[in-house]
């Protein structure tokens, strides 16, 4: 297995992972400060520690994303197909729902055991010491908690077919919901 062109496919989708954070974050940071004037104020070693958190977050989701999209580009290795009529077409949106379920799940249950106490006090504990979170918060975890986050779309990616543009779009979603459930206001 080629290491160096594995390495550069991480890299890259550590670095895509970051801009759609920063971008995300950043437009509704942006639209808090202006519909909530002051909201924010103070906050600014908060933010940055949220921000360093939520960087070093999006370096562990990219490593098994460069892996995969290696691999799907490369190898065939995964269920993730670019010809749409490789399926019916009442498959895509049906695919991204069962992968938003799957993840919504997969999501509940490890955030319940990241409320356990030992690993509550370990792990989670570095995404509740947002208070109150802002939009920067969504990918502020210690990295154990983003290990649990950063496996699961690439396990489904081998069960579950998806198309490419259906499979942005479930990214897409996710990152919405997450950046807008941790503004503060929601």
């Amino acid at each position: 297995m080629p290491v160096v062109p594995i390495l550069l496919s991480a890299l890259a989708m550590a670095a895509i992972v970051a801009v759609r954070y920063l971008l995300a974050s950043g437009g509704f940071a942006l639209a808090t400060r202006l519909r909530h004037r002051g909201l924010y104020t103070g906050m600014d070693p908060q933010i940055r520690r949220e921000i360093a958190w939520s960087l070093a977050s999006a370096a562990i989701y990219g490593l098994p994303a460069g892996v995969i999209a290696w691999g799907w580009q490369n190898r065939g290795w995964t269920r993730i197909y670019s010809d749409i009529h490789a399926f019916p077409l009442w498959y895509w949106p049906l695919s991204v729902l069962l992968y938003l379920i799957a993840h919504d799940t997969w999501f509940y249950w490890t955030h319940r055991w990241m409320h356990r106490p030992r690993v509550f006090r370990v792990a989670h504990a570095v995404h509740h010491a947002s208070r109150p979170p802002t939009a920067w918060a969504a990918m502020a975890f210690h990295p154990i908690e983003a290990l649990t986050g950063a496996v699961a779309i690439p396990l489904l990616v081998f069960v579950i077919p998806i198309h490419v543009g259906a499979l942005a779009l479930v990214l897409t979603v996710m990152t919405v919901m997450g950046v807008t459930n941790h503004m503060g206001w929601e």
